[in-house]
């Protein structure tokens, strides 16, 4: 089928991703890619490390009240960020 109107970049990714089935890894590097998105600009800003390991995600922070926050609504993250993925890729997240 041929589009009569323009996309995005980020549009044609998405539309790229939801299309092809990715291998684990490639399913984990875009978890890492989505947390940004998933927990909002301040909560990346002071995110000073994550990645993923196994399904598991794990997330440093430079803000104790954001560490402690974060550790409260990691179920809901990890249910945002599979839901984004969709497929079950993060299994559980280590707040650090």
């Amino acid at each position: 089928m041929r589009r009569t109107e323009p996309m995005s970049v980020g549009q044609l990714l998405d539309e790229y991703f939801r299309n092809r089935q990715l291998g684990p890894a490639a399913m984990e590097g875009r978890a890492v890619e989505l947390w940004a998105e998933v927990v909002g600009e301040y909560v990346a800003r002071v995110t000073e490390d994550v990645y993923i390991r196994n399904g598991v995600l794990y997330v440093s922070f430079s803000s104790a009240a954001v560490r402690a926050e974060i550790f409260m609504r990691r179920r809901l993250l990890m249910d945002q960020l599979n839901a984004r993925l969709r497929g079950r890729v993060v299994r559980n997240i280590v707040v650090r």
